[in-house]
């Protein structure tokens, strides 16, 4: 099974482990490529961690990595290649060819608009003396975050916003919320109690589902534009004075997201909160899914 990589920030690690975020976007590098990388300086090094505004440092007593399975859903595209349109402009050590700048050798990374976070994710710590342990794993979109250490605690908080990047199967006509685990079995939720269904923590019913009770499994983005740029869609925040729009730019080009004010997240990650009405021309991409192969992954 492909496993990807990716550094967690101290905001975006708040985000999923007790804010619900169900999506993870950014740039990763495959973690057969960064084995020999042990220590918080070496992780730095290899996973080009120096890019301006970062909250990382090489001489960090440990470094937080999310290690993903390389789901087939997930909307990955590789910098420097030709068929990626527009081509990618970013910041040293990241700066669109393909390649880790830093890297002690040519690490390949790629770079991942928002995508629901697959089940069987988790998260590792990585001391200066070599030192990995994790911390916790995601179960799937109905138990969310599960801690493997009882000093970590963790809140059960429902998933924000899985109508707009989230896995979904259609079953007997009605579409459902749904997920794929890492042995490839499915389970389909419901916001109400429904026969054959168990709770979760999260406030979710779920059941799982044999391969004759699924009519389709697909992945949902949304997308459209905002200032004449391609952006994603991936929360709606309602209020009084109109609804607000979270948006992530996929516009490839930190100087251009820059000059737009839009804030930076993360290497190659901008994000903004928008009147929802300036953003036109959505559309809601879906990515079929098969289950069986849902762990091997392209990259």
């Amino acid at each position: 099974m492909t496993e990807l990589i990716k550094a967690v920030t101290p905001a975006r690690g708040r985000a999923w482990l007790s804010q619900g975020l169900g999506w993870v976007a950014g740039y990763v590098v495959r973690r057969d490529d960064v084995l020999a990388a042990t220590t918080p300086s070496s992780l730095f090094a290899e996973l080009g961690l120096g890019f301006p505004g970062s909250p990382f440092t090489a001489d960090a007593p440990y470094i937080d990595t999310l290690r993903i399975p390389a789901a087939s859903y997930l909307a990955l595209q590789s910098p420097g290649t030709r068929d990626v349109v527009p081509p990618f402009r970013d910041h040293a050590p990241l700066s669109g060819t393909g390649f880790v700048e830093t890297a002690s050798a040519m690490v390949p990374y790629w770079w991942l608009a928002p995508s629901a976070l697959p089940a069987g994710t988790s998260l590792w710590r990585t001391h200066a003396d070599g030192r990995e342990e994790i911390l916790a794993g995601y179960a799937n979109v109905a138990e969310g975050w599960v801690s493997v250490r009882p000093d970590f605690h963790l809140p059960s908080v429902p998933p924000r916003s899985p109508e707009l990047v989230g896995v979904w199967a259609e079953v007997a006509g009605e579409r459902m919320l749904a997920d794929v685990l890492p042995d490839g079995r499915i389970i389909v939720c419901s916001p109400q109690q429904r026969d054959a269904m168990s709770q979760s923590a999260r406030g979710i019913w779920w059941r799982a589902a044999g391969p004759d009770d699924i009519d389709r499994l697909f992945a949902v983005r949304v997308v459209g534009r905002w200032q004449n740029r391609r952006v994603q869609l991936v929360g709606v925040e309602r209020g009084e004075s109109g609804d607000r729009a979270h948006i992530v730019f996929l516009g490839h080009d930190a100087i251009d997201a820059e000059s737009l004010g839009l804030a930076k997240s993360d290497a190659g990650v901008y994000e903004g909160v928008v009147a929802a009405d300036e953003v036109t021309n959505l559309a809601e991409e879906q990515t079929d899914i098969v289950a069986e192969t849902h762990a091997s992954g392209d990259v």
